[in-house]
């Protein structure tokens, strides 16, 4: 059977292979199903499509007979139709007939076409997907060419050999790339070509031979590779295999010696669609298109396959069903990544997940296991047969180890000299690698951590190759341990891939034999899940062995299972609280319990068990053993009488392991310690022990447990669990696992190991004195002669102060109170009182058993009374009262008492003291004896105590602290309950220990898990100056955990006992990241109480759950977690990044580990000591960026700078638009259109348009809006947020000058700033009511806006460049770069780069900026400015020409405060001080924004100047001027003054002001005092003039003349009002002064103005103009004078004039000349009025009605309408007068090549009304006043709007 080619034709190849794709025939579905699914893999649509082609063929070829038999016929009908009538409908019926066939036999045609050339071969994937195609007869110089198209990066292609020898051919997907890898005999051959090829489209693939040369093309792309050897035949045809397509037959698993390449079967199958597979199938024959093989020709080996024995499975075709219904899209029932496959009887699931099995793969899988004893090991060896290796390119291995031998052999793979080998060595990791001629070796064995503990622990080793060159590769090396344990390793070598011909699992032959042995044993234990993976392969070798798979070779008697626990096991108890709670032990009149033990501590409770009391029974039955001063104790009570045993007859605190057997029948009872026997009876008349309690191992539990127990037991009392190691433990002969018990319970405490640590003592762990004692495995300090506590006394220890009348009283047991046969405490006192009452218990009323510790004529009294007996003993050589500390060590054994002061000699004692010794204690009180419920001293003989006391324990529990951590909260305990009227002393920190500084917020150390399983207890210290981070954390089983982290500044605790997460956060006022040290204490005191003590602040909460027990697991991570894990937290823990700061004194219960040296999971960002923070220098962001404090490091926010980087040095991202017009718009998503109170915009750009939009931002629900245009070259924004347009600009430098140019904007409500580049901060402070949101901001438009009419054209198109783009931190054009769908580009424009190198232009500033955010580097030239723009460079002088010695000015640093909000204080807008000159600095003057100052009604807000830089001007050498600017107050007019005066000494001095801000300055002068009024401040001295601008100004031979200002307010009527007042004025140095020198009205960029210095002397300026007739009031207050504000600079705070007298005669002069000037301005005034009295007025209502009569940025954009967007402009008019300045006809009158815009040099007047100059004609006219012409109104317009 051949299948259907003919249904996979297409316009390529069916001219080349049309004739023998005709032949095929399709088979019936029933014939199908009988046959070899494998070989029939076509869809469903492919095999209906192919079974119905040839039918309408077939009718369609008898349809033309018969209508060729017709046509002779019909050739007459146009003759005979009417004849001939009954043959008409004959023939309209066939032709009918015909078109009906015609085209159902093209439609037929075309469908099948299509469908096999979109498709072709579908394969599924599964298991059982392959194709079988005749064989490839290669020869010499055979092709092979296919297609293929799949989604998925790895699977098997094609595949063909030559049976089993040497030759082969695979081709397969790797990680999206196509792999060929061939074997001509001479060895195997790698070329790879591609990548992503999995993407879903078709890749044409090419396989060419050419001798030893062989070729892979895919997609045109071609590599080649030479064979060695000298024979290229491949193989043999007769014995060749066929050649599989998609996958390889089952069979194959089980006669691997047929293929030459074995591990081919192990391949993942391809998933996707294969067609047109061409090559030659015959010797000698030309290549075809294959067609599927027949199954009857299918061998499985040498034999025809047996296909009525195939698995029941594969017979159903898969691929291939009678429905069109898909079972898996309607429904699929896979489950844990099963993949779904459709067949005609539903649904079929294939398991991809190796860990599942089922149906539905819903049944999770035992894990593939096996036990390995020494000399059992598992191994393949692909030489022994000749087979190749397996190579990659990287392989992965990874399984589960659990053993209790420190060394063995885990795992090896090698192929000649290159080698891994794996094994356990010293109880640690050990791996050795060998490649090419390099060695890696590397050892995993972390502090404190063994592998070797018989728990299951997880390795992962991971190899990659990295292609350097072409001769050198690189592979890196990873091995992870548990996941948490990790080493990275890497060789450089002549190597390309990773091989692979030996592996041996769990032992070998002769493993040191092995290449890069390090061991000499075999494993023993159990492995688990072990997989060896090499790219694409995956091998999961206990499977393939325990399946049976010819690939793996079994060595002995290996068990595929692991036992579940052994009772062998041991386990460690690391801390006197730590224990283990077993089920109750059945025993009945015989029991018995035997077990091992080791430790070298001499006291703990090991077992302890007991039951209810029995009615007629003396006490409770009880059974325990415990360890005291050495020795094993046997209890043992029956109900009728305890007896109490000493079972050792020797120390067993010795480490060393010891037995012990304890059997009894009745009364009965012998006991074993290492073979000596020891023989007892129980008293009384008892046999049965009947325990119904749980049994206690290792200890009593935490404090709040109330489990009871006798007074005999003494190290129950004294709360001294057992610490050391217990294993084997059988009750009546049934062995118990209790590292079972351990893993499932307190497994932090309780570990199931058992390991020895010796000379823990070294190196002195205890920290200010304390002494050190050896322990288990951990040091144990002694503290009590310390003023501090905790595990290595680090710790302050919590102190009470006494005055007499206070006291604490403890109440045991609530109230209960209890009996001890034993006590022992420890008591630090400070006094200078001789005697006081320092302890006393209490009992019952009727019992007179008391405790009494006091002190007594300067010595320490003990006094115990039992019944009637009572002992006292007197220690203390010296007077204690000496007001030093002093402690007091007392402990009773039953009649033996012990008293210890200092370090003294302890005084001894022993008595009978009533019976059995027991005492009973109900309360305790320190300091006094006070009566319960009232405070009146109870009768005593001793007298309260006065001092201090610190160091409280008593019988294990140090009180002071438990009382301390309760904080108000005294009775939220159930084993206690507090009285405190004394009150703690707040003692101040010692110095942090252990510290550790975490430099980055991506490091973490990792220690031992937190012990918390009952109790919890962490202490620790940070110092940070980030806001946030995560501190601990540590997680658990199922949903319980424990985190402290750092949210804003304050400390939040949470945690989850399986009841839900709960959050405790601090109540601190300040927040915690100031850079100072803080101290964090987190208790749990009871079962359900939890406190946080930060600094002073405390938090208390009881909880309600019925969880009791907090089980983590895993290590506990200090200081952050690994990246990928923020993720995966609890939802509860908001932090996303780690801790960046200092950490120190860190406890965790009963240890202090160091972060550095006892990290089980170390970094190296995680350093010893406390680094300071790394603070944000002069130096640290460029461009005006916003340095970051962060600890170790700082960073650069760069949103407003235009540029970016780590430092905002580089370039951002540009757009060039062009001159057809263009636009990029973003439109935000609906989900994320905000409603934003404050906006913060920033862009650089370049351009040449004087007039165009920059960028605009929309609402989507209101008339909201905001637009940054360039109006008559300048820059300004217009923004309206709900009520009307509020302009903001600066037009002091024009920004069409094709260079660059950075400005910023922000808004915060209604007030907004403006800045360009490094000019003045400009301010808009809004005086009436405006709305504060920019509601639903839904749209920003970059280079121009939509016209209103439609969204078709653009407005107002911007040409030139846009960088760096940021709208409230959103980086529009790096979106745009990135293709985001938001992102919509229109018209010319263009991505583009490097756009200053480009343009030749300097960046804003080249060198980082000086200081911390916000300070400002100038660098002011004298007469020059920043840089001569005039055309010819001879005219200027070189900036930093040598020797010129005046021309680099020091540049000045500004500290970095924030800048100045701007707030309204009477009249006065303040604006934080004016730095420059003499000005004023009481911060109640405003600058005026330009020399054209407007005054206004207040109702649309002040625009003022922020000046955020100060600098040193150096003034004229050579002349005696100087130039001074004054400025008013709120909304002033300064009016422009010139005096000439004469004197035949010193000629003429010219005296001239303006009204100008700016933000560089140089020239001399001082301004004005605090308390002048419009002062304008001159010198004229012949000498050497200069001024300093910084902290202070100095000024010489100053006088004052008084300046008269002219406000002039706007009025809805046609009025002028003229009001003079006298303000207050801010002075500024100007650095160029035009217009009555000779400058043009309206100037250029390059119309500047050089101050007078050496170079450039000032020429003698012309005489003063007589008063002239003012010319009419023009439309527009326009500036005729350079307004270029790059030339100015605030002058810094001045210094007084030289004395008062001066002062005062200033102010007269002032007075008078103001007087003058003003009756001058009347008599122009009415001179003007009088001429021009009959001018008329144009006034536009509607423009007052939207704007209100007194705004004075009222008149920007006049020709377009309301909401929202400009309006018409009104008309101002306002009066002015002052004097003019005469044009003069010399030529020096231009100076430094200025020229005249308006025809001729005009004067200037600094007034509302503009500035008096000349026009063409030489008349003079004042800018400002209305024209006989009106000029149209368009968007020009905003300049004049704003001015």
């Amino acid at each position: 059977m051949k299948a259907p080619t003919a249904t996979y034709q297409d316009n390529q190849t069916t001219k080349n292979y049309a004739p023998a794709a005709l032949t095929a025939r399709q088979p019936t579905m029933d014939k199908d199903m009988d046959r070899n699914p494998a070989e029939l893999r076509l869809l469903p649509t492919q095999r209906h499509a192919s079974a119905s082609s040839a039918s309408p063929d077939l009718r369609f070829n008898k349809a033309r007979r018969r209508r060729r038999e017709v046509a002779a016929p019909l050739g007459h009908s146009n003759a005979h139709s009417k004849s001939n009538p009954n043959r008409n409908p004959l023939v309209v019926e066939y032709r009918r007939s015909y078109r009906v066939l015609v085209v159902t036999a093209l439609l037929v045609s075309l469908a099948a076409s299509f469908v096999t050339l979109s498709a072709g071969f579908q394969l599924d994937g599964s298991q059982n997907s392959f194709y079988t195609f005749r064989k490839w007869y290669t020869g010499l110089n055979g092709t092979l060419e296919l297609e293929f198209k799949t989604e998925q990066p790895n699977g098997l292609v094609l595949y063909t050999d030559d049976g089993g020898t040497y030759d082969f051919f695979e081709l397969k997907l790797v990680e999206g790339a196509l792999r060929l890898r061939y074997n001509l005999g001479g060895g195997a051959q790698i070329i790879t070509v591609g990548r992503e090829l999995h993407d879903g489209h078709w890749h044409k693939v090419q396989v060419l031979r050419n001798d030893e040369q062989t070729s892979l093309i895919v997609d045109g792309v071609s590599q080649q590779r030479s064979a060695k050897g000298k024979e290229f035949q491949f193989g043999k045809f007769a014995s060749n295999s066929d050649v599989y397509v998609g996958g390889m037959p089952n069979w194959y698993s089980t006669k691997l010696a047929l293929l030459a390449l074995p591990s081919v079967i192990f391949e993942p199958r391809f998933r996707g669609a294969i067609r047109n597979l061409v090559y030659a199938d015959q010797p000698g024959g030309s290549t075809r298109r294959q067609e599927i093989k027949q199954p009857r020709d299918i061998k499985c080996g040498d034999v025809p396959c047996d296909h009525g024995e195939m698995q029941a499975r594969e017979r159903p075709l898969r691929g291939v069903r009678g429905n069109t219904t898909d079972a898996c899209e309607r429904n699929d029932p896979c489950q844990h990544g099963g993949i779904c496959i459709s067949t005609d009887s539903g649904p079929i699931c294939e398991c991809r997940n190796l860990e599942y099995d089922g149906q539905y793969c819903e049944k999770e899988k035992a894990p593939s296991e096996a036990t390995f004893r020494g000399t059992q090991f598992l191994s393949y060896d692909l030489g022994q047969t000749g087979a190749e290796p397996i190579v990659s390119a990287q392989d992965a291995i990874s399984f589960y180890f659990r053993t209790r031998q420190p060394n063995g052999l885990l795992f090896y793979t090698g192929h000649g000299t290159d080698y891994l080998n794996l094994a356990l060595r010293d109880g640690g990791v050990s791996l050795t690698m060998g490649l090419a001629n390099g060695k890696q070796e590397m050892h995993i064995k972390p502090s404190k951590v063994r592998f070797d503990d018989h728990q299951w622990h997880k390795v992962t080793v991971h190899r990659r190759i990295q292609e350097i060159s072409s001769i050198t590769s690189f592979c890196r090396l990873v091995t992870v341990v548990d996941d948490v344990y990790t080493d990275h390793s890497h060789i450089a070598g002549k190597f390309t891939m990773l091989s692979s011909s030996r592996v041996y699992v769990g032992g070998a032959v002769n493993p040191r034999a092995l290449l890069g042995a390090r061991v000499h044993n075999n494993f023993v234990g159990c492995l688990r899940k072990v997989e060896f993976s090499a790219d694409t392969l995956n091998l999961n070798l206990i499977d393939l062995a325990k399946s049976g798979s010819k690939l793996i070779q079994v060595a002995g008697n290996v068990e595929y299972q692991c036992p579940s626990g052994d009772p062998q096991d041991p386990v460690t108890f690391t801390t006197r609280e730590s224990h283990l709670v077993l089920p109750p032990w059945e025993t009945g009149k015989q029991s018995s319990i035997s077990f091992k033990f080791r430790t070298k501590e001499p006291n703990g409770i090991i077992v302890l068990a007991t039951g209810s009391k029995q009615p007629r029974a003396k006490n409770p039955v009880l059974i325990a053993i415990e360890l005291l001063n050495g020795h094993i104790y046997i209890h043992l009570d029956l109900g009728s009488g305890a007896s109490k045993v000493r079972a050792s007859r020797r120390r067993v605190d010795d480490g060393d392991w010891h037995d012990l057997i304890l059997r009894r029948n009745g009364r009965d009872a012998k006991v074993s310690v290492d073979g000596v026997w020891n023989d007892f009876r129980t008293p009384g008349d008892g046999t049965i022990l009947e325990l119904d309690g749980h049994m206690y191992l290792g200890g009593v539990g935490p404090a709040y447990n109330t489990i009871a127990w006798p007074a005999a037991i003494w190290t129950a009392t004294l709360r001294q669990g057992f610490v050391g190691c217990l294993r084997d433990l059988q009750l009546s002969g049934k062995p118990i696992d209790i590292a079972a018990f351990a893993r499932v319970q307190d497994s932090a405490s309780v570990k199931p190991s058992c390991h020895v640590q010796s000379n823990v003592c070294n190196g002195n762990p205890c920290l200010n004195g304390g002494t050190c004692l050896e322990g288990w495995n951990r040091p144990i300090c002694d503290c009590s002669a310390t003023l501090y506590g905790g595990p290595t006394c680090g710790r302050e220890l919590a102190t009470l102060a006494f005055n007499g009348s206070q006291h604490m009283t403890i109440w045991l047991g609530n109230g209960q109170g209890t009996k001890t046969q034993t006590e022992e405490l420890v008591i630090r006192f400070k006094t200078s009182r001789p005697a006081g009452l320092l302890l006393l218990t209490s009992a019952e009323s009727n019992s007179p058993d008391r405790l009494e510790i006091a002190l007594v004529a300067g010595r320490v009294r003990a006094s115990v009374r039992l019944s009637d007996r009572e002992k006292n003993l007197l220690a203390g050589q010296s007077v204690l009262n000496d007001n030093n500390w002093h402690t007091i060590r007392f402990s009773r054994r039953a009649s033996n008492l012990r008293l210890q002061v200092d370090g003294a000699p302890p005084v001894r004692a022993e008595t009978i003291l009533g019976r059995h010794s027991t005492m009973e204690i109900r309360s305790i009180h320190l300091g006094g004896l006070f009566h319960a419920e009232e405070e009146i001293q109870m009768t005593s003989t001793m007298p309260n105590f006065v001092g201090q006391m610190q160091g409280f324990i008593f019988n294990g529990q140090r009180y002071l602290d438990i009382v301390k951590s309760l904080g108000p909260e005294l009775s939220a305990l159930p084993s206690a309950t507090f009285k405190l009227t004394a009150r703690f002393v707040n003692s101040p920190a010692g110095q942090p220990y252990h510290a550790a500084t975490f430099r980055s917020k991506h490091s973490y150390v990792g220690l031992a898990m937190l012990k918390a399983y009952n109790s919890i207890s962490i202490d620790f210290r940070f110092k940070t100056v980030e806001p946030n981070g995560l501190l601990v954390f540590n997680g658990g089983r199922r949903n319980d955990f424990v985190a402290v982290e750092l949210v804003n500044g304050h400390i939040h605790y949470t945690f989850d006992l399986g009841d839900g997460p709960v959050t405790m956060r601090d109540k601190s006022r300040i927040h915690m990241n100031d850079n100072r040290w803080h101290q964090v204490s987190i208790r749990r005191p009871g079962p359900k109480t939890h406190t946080l003590t930060v600094d002073d602040s405390f938090e208390i909460i009881s909880l309600t759950g019925n969880n009791m027990h907090l089980e983590l697991a895993g290590i506990l991570y200090i200081g952050g977690v690994f990246k990928d894990m923020y993720s995966k937290l609890p939802a509860s823990i908001s932090s996303r990044s780690g801790f960046e700061g200092c950490l120190a004194s860190l406890d965790l219960g009963d240890t202090s580990p160091s972060l550095t040296s006892d990290a089980v999971v170390p970094s190296s960002l995680v350093v010893s000591g406390c680094e300071g923070p790394t603070k944000c220098s002069q130096n640290a962001c460029a461009n005006r960026g916003v340095c970051v404090q962060q600890w170790n490091a700082y960073a650069c926010e760069c949103d407003m700078t235009s540029y970016t980087g780590p430092t905002c040095y580089d370039e951002s991202i540009a757009y060039e638009f062009g001159n057809n017009k263009g636009m990029l718009q973003y439109t935000f998503p609906e989900n994320a259109q905000a409603d934003t109170e404050e906006d913060n915009i920033a862009l650089g750009f370049i351009t040449t348009r004087p007039d165009a939009v920059l960028l605009r931002v929309e609402s989507a629900t209101t008339q909201d809006y905001m637009e940054l245009e360039i109006v008559e070259g300048n820059i300004f924004m217009v923004y309206n947020i709900g009520s009307v347009d509020l302009p903001l600009g600066e037009i002091g430098t024009k920004v069409n000058d094709n260079a660059y140019h950075v400005v910023r904007f922000q808004r915060k409500g209604g007030n907004a700033t403006l800045q360009l580049d490094d000019y003045n901060v400009q301010a808009l402070t809004p005086q009436s009511h405006h709305s504060t949101v920019f509601n639903t901001m839904s749209n920003v438009q970059v280079g121009g806006k939509f016209s209103r009419n439609g969204r078709n054209r653009i407005e107002r198109p911007f040409a030139g460049v846009i960088a760096g783009l940021s709208v409230n931190k959103l980086r529009i054009l790096d979106l745009a770069v990135e293709r985001d769908p938001h992102i919509t580009i229109r018209g010319d424009v263009q991505l583009v780069t490097g756009v200053l190198d480009r343009n030749d232009l300097q960046r804003m500033q080249q060198t980082p900026a000086s200081g911390y955010p916000g300070a400002l580097d100038d660098l002011i030239f004298s007469g020059a400015g920043s840089g001569c723009r005039g055309d010819d460079e001879d005219e200027c002088t070189p900036p930093f020409e040598s020797g010129s010695g005046d021309d680099l000015i020091t540049p000045v640093y500004v500290p970095p405060t924030k800048q100045t909000t701007t707030s309204q204080q009477g009249n006065n807008l303040s604006t934080g001080g004016v730095v420059g000159g003499s000005g004023n600095t009481n911060g109640t003057e405003r600058a005026c924004d330009d020399e054209d100052c407007v005054h206004g009604s207040g109702d649309y807000g002040e625009t003022t100047e922020q000046f955020t830089s100060t600098s040193t001007a150096r003034g004229s050498e050579s002349n005696n001027e100087v130039v001074t600017i004054t400025t008013t107050g709120r909304s002033d007019v300064t009016t422009e003054q010139q005096q000439h005066s004469s004197s035949s000494s010193s000629g003429s001095t010219p005296f001239y002001s303006t009204t100008q801000s700016s933000s560089s300055s140089s020239g001399g002068g001082s301004g004005s005092t605090p308390g002048q009024s419009s002062t304008t401040s001159s010198a004229a001295t012949p000498s050497t003039q200069r001024a300093t601008s910084s902290s202070t100004s100095t000024s010489t031979s100053t006088t004052t003349t008084t300046t008269t200002t002219t406000t002039t307010q706007a009025t809805p009527s046609p009025e002028i009002r003229s009001t003079v007042t006298e303000r207050e004025t801010t002075p500024y140095d100007v650095y160029i002064a035009g217009g009555g020198m000779g400058g043009s009205g309206r100037s250029h960029d390059h119309d500047r103005m050089q101050l007078p210095d050496e170079h450039h002397p000032m020429p003698p300026l012309p005489p003063p103009l007589p008063p002239q007739d003012p010319p009419p009031y023009g439309p527009y207050g326009g500036n005729t004078y350079n307004t270029n504000l790059n030339n100015y600079r605030p002058k810094g705070k001045g210094g007084r004039i030289n004395s008062i007298e001066e002062e005062r005669t200033a102010m007269i002069i002032g007075i008078v000349a103001g007087i003058l000037i003003a009756v001058v301005l009347v008599i122009l005034l009415v001179l003007w009025l009088k001429s021009n009295g009959d001018r008329g007025y144009k006034t536009e209502s509607e423009k007052a009605a939207a704007y209100g009569s007194h705004n004075p940025n009222a008149a920007l954009l006049g020709n377009t309408s309301t909401n929202g967007s400009y309006h018409q402009q009104r008309q101002h008019h306002h009066q002015g007068g002052g004097a003019g300045q005469q044009q003069h006809h010399h030529s020096q009158q231009q100076i430094h090549n200025g020229h005249n815009g308006n025809g001729g040099g005009g004067g200037m007047m600094s007034s509302g009304s503009g500035s008096l100059g000349y026009g063409s004609d030489g008349r003079p006219q004042m800018a400002g006043l209305v024209q006989p012409k009106a000029k149209k109104r368009d968007s020009k317009d905003v300049k004049e709007w704003y001015v």
